[in-house]
């Protein structure tokens, strides 16, 4: 072997030695280091979650802070005796009787940090002054809500029953009280009264009385009988006041009941019997879409002939609101 190249092969083995020897360091060196890198990230990643947890925490105790005085009490003892005085109150302040209204006391249930509790109360006035109930439950200032309100009409045309929930919230245990002024009462002057203003004159509970038409010149009837009404079968009836308030079938097959709202008077009519040009052929109580609904099914309709074409009338439209039969939308039977 020639100088040259036994040169060459210590050359190559020193640069295999030193390729080791790195190979060696950075296994025992920058290994661990990466782990204690890996151990950094992890860290500050911990430290960043327990500084936004604490940020949270000192707001939600100053949050809870403010809440204390809104509270109807500490004990739900003490907030059940409260909640009920402050319905009681309010019961008479709108000018309700006191007899007319039960107030029953709700269970308490507990939650993270905080203790339900509230009364189911029921009972029944004058609309305008349930509204005012609502309105000075709803506007006041402590923590409360208002669930299952259901409205119904009273013993009386004139009265209304309401039943609803009125439930609070009790913080368990109750933080150090904050700096806050005293809470301002609830009264019928506040601004907000005003929206609830519309559910009076709607009163929708009212029972339905249809307008009367009073005629230019009224005919006077004759003395000697009574006028006569109008039959089924009278050609000039007008059809848009002829309404289809049910189709019931009992043992005797179908019915159809059209309430004539000029005459305020009820018809109970069958499949056969005629109203002016129309002829009753037979009431569909099939699921079908209704025209014009959005998908919405009709699960029953009254099947029509007039000048030998077939209408549909949906329970609740007028005769004259009836609209053409194609042959797929006829009953099986009937194609």
């Amino acid at each position: 072997m020639t100088g040259r190249a036994r040169l060459l092969a210590f050359l190559a083995l020193g640069g295999a030695a030193l390729w080791v020897l790195v190979l060696g360091v950075k296994s025992f060196v920058f290994a661990p280091l990466r782990s204690v890198d890996e151990q950094i990230e992890q860290l500050q990643g911990k430290l960043e979650a327990a500084a936004k947890d604490r940020a949270s925490f000192l707001a939600d105790e100053v949050h809870l802070r403010a809440l204390v005085p809104r509270t109807f009490g500490t004990s739900p003892d003490t907030a059940s005796a409260e909640v009920g005085s402050t319905l009681t109150g309010h019961i008479l302040r709108v000018g309700l009787r006191e007899s007319d209204f039960t107030r029953i006391p709700i269970g308490e249930r507990r939650l993270p940090g905080a203790v339900e509790i509230g009364w189911t109360v029921q009972g029944e006035g004058a609309l305008n002054r349930i509204v005012d109930l609502l309105y000075l439950l709803e506007a006041d200032p402590r923590l409360h809500r208002i669930d299952g309100l259901v409205l119904s009409a009273g013993s009386k045309g004139d009265r209304v029953r309401a039943r609803f929930r009125f439930m609070t919230l009790l913080l368990n245990p109750p933080p150090p009280p904050g700096d806050q002024a005293p809470l301002s009462p609830a009264t019928l002057d506040g601004g907000d009264r005003g929206l609830y203003a519309g559910i009076v004159r709607r009163d929708l509970l009212r029972p339905y009385v249809p307008r009367r038409e009073t005629p230019s010149s009224p005919i006077p009837p004759d003395a000697g009988s009574p006028p006569a009404e109008p039959s089924v079968s009278d050609p000039y009836l007008n059809l848009d006041d002829l309404r289809v308030v049910s189709l019931s079938s009992w043992g005797n097959g179908p019915e159809v009941h059209v309430r004539d709202t000029r005459a305020e008077r009820l018809q109970v009519l069958r499949p056969g019997d005629e109203l002016g040009d129309v002829r009753i052929v037979a009431v569909d109580y099939r699921p079908m879409p209704m025209a014009d609904r959005g998908g919405l099914l009709s699960y029953s309709r009254v099947i029509l002939r007039s000048h030998e074409a077939l209408f549909a009338v949906e329970c609740g439209q007028t005769l004259g609101q009836k609209r053409a039969l194609t042959t797929d939308e006829l009953p099986p039977s009937m194609r």
